[in-house]
């Protein structure tokens, strides 16, 4: 009978490599809470990490996500059609001069609303003060559908959709350096196209109060009857045509059918990044930005890490030489201690990341309120008040980074682990 208990022994082909992985598991799932309170700082510090970044991470998207929609909201659009060079010179002779031919081509297009601009630089005059502006003529019902200006009106009224009061709408921030108040007129200035002096004089129907106080300092906005009166455009001709996207329209495929469309030479066609390249330079900054702070972040854990799991084989060269002496191979040996990391990680990344969804979930509520830094925000067109936004290709790009990390802090223990010699390892006191 023990003739054939040895025989069955020999033939045992022993677990198989999913036994065998599953057997690993169950012991590195074990072996974490040999010494619970080490384990637990691990974790701890991983959850830090994982709540640090993303808590910043959901802040400068937030952050980005506000200036771009500065930009859109108020400067352009997503897109703008002009004469070509406008941008790189908005002069006024620089104009569009037939708009309804523009209206015509766009008008084919679904899921875009457009509105034509004029747009100079002049003076604004008041009893006491007088100072350089940006002057733009607005289509005010057409306008509301493609920039939020209507929205920012903090005091009086937008602008009546005939125009026929001659009424404006400035800038708090301008009216206070005016002193002029609603109801009050005020004097504009501005070359028309004979190379003369125009001017006219304007009640304040409201004033208006952005995210940005520059935009707010030097912008003025009329009728666009009474802004081609006083360049001297034709009621055909305007600086520009903004076009805003509904949600989910491919923005350089449409940029690349309007061009087809207008065709050519004379016209030209801008995305917002086109026109902003600063800000698009800001938001690859700011990506470049998320990559560091996962690498700093982590590589203060990772430091921690390698100590940790020093101590943890060190203390375990004798079992670890009973296991190879029983047939444990090395990379098994490997793979136990890398289980064991990811279990710590897992566990870290879970905890931070439910510590974060609840405080990213309140400050989306009610958003972290920076006004002590509100002139630098506003000089980029950003609110005082900034609301995190979660962008998941950032975040599955930070996690896998920050598991990349672990696993190759992990790397120079579970390979000192895996060489022991089988003897010295047994007899090691």
């Amino acid at each position: 009978m023990t003739h054939d208990s040895d025989r069955r022994e020999r033939n045992d082909p022993g677990p198989s490599p999913k036994q065998a992985v599953s057997i690993f598991v169950k012991i590195a799932w074990r072996n974490i809470w040999r010494n619970p309170r080490r384990s637990w700082v691990l974790i701890t510090a991983i959850a830090v990490g994982v709540f640090s970044f993303l808590g910043a991470i959901a802040y400068i998207d937030g952050f980005s996500i506000q200036m771009v929609d500065a930009a859109v909201n108020l400067q352009g659009g997503h897109l703008q059609v002009s004469a070509r060079g406008y941008h790189e010179n908005p002069a006024i002779r620089a104009y569009l001069p037939d708009r309804d031919q523009v209206a015509r081509v766009l008008d084919t297009f679904s899921g875009i609303h457009y509105a034509p601009q004029v747009a100079t630089s002049g003076m604004i005059n008041s009893a006491e003060q007088a100072t350089g502006v940006v002057i733009s003529g607005v289509d005010p019902e057409r306008e509301a559908r493609v920039t939020a200006l209507a929205d920012y009106i903090v005091e009086g009224t937008y602008l009546s959709p005939d125009g026929g009061d001659g009424a404006v709408v400035i800038g708090a921030a301008l009216a206070d350096q005016l002193n002029v108040r609603i109801g009050e007129k005020v004097v504009l200035m501005a070359s028309d196209l004979d190379n003369e002096v125009g001017a006219g004089a304007y009640r304040v129907a409201g004033l208006f109060r952005t995210n940005s106080s520059d935009f707010d300092k030097t912008n003025v906005y009329l009728h666009l009857d009474a802004a081609q009166r006083l360049v001297g455009y034709t009621a055909q001709q305007a600086s520009t045509v903004t076009i805003r996207l509904d949600p989910g329209h491919d923005l350089d495929a449409t940029a690349a059918r309007l061009r087809d469309g207008l065709g050519g030479a004379a016209l030209e066609v801008l995305t917002w990044q086109e026109r902003s390249p600063l800000l698009v330079m800001m938001n690859e900054m700011m990506g470049i930005a998320n990559v560091f702070l996962v690498v700093i972040l982590f590589t203060a854990i990772a430091f921690t890490l390698v100590n940790s799991f020093i101590m943890v084989i060190f203390e375990r060269i004798r079992e670890i030489g009973i296991m190879t002496a029983n047939g444990v191979r090395p990379g098994q040996v490997r793979l136990m201690l890398y289980l064991e990391a990811v279990f710590i990680v897992l566990l870290g990344t879970g905890l931070g990341s439910l510590l974060a969804v609840g405080l990213i979930a309140y400050w989306s509520a009610v958003g972290l309120d920076l006004s002590a830094f509100a002139e630098g925000l506003n000089s980029f067109g950003a609110a005082s008040v900034i609301y995190p936004h979660v962008d998941w290709g950032h975040i599955v790009s930070g996690f896998v980074l920050i598991f990349v990390m672990v696993l190759v802090a992990v790397l120079y223990p579970a390979v000192k682990a895996s060489r022991f010699e089988t003897v010295e390892a047994i007899n090691y006191v």
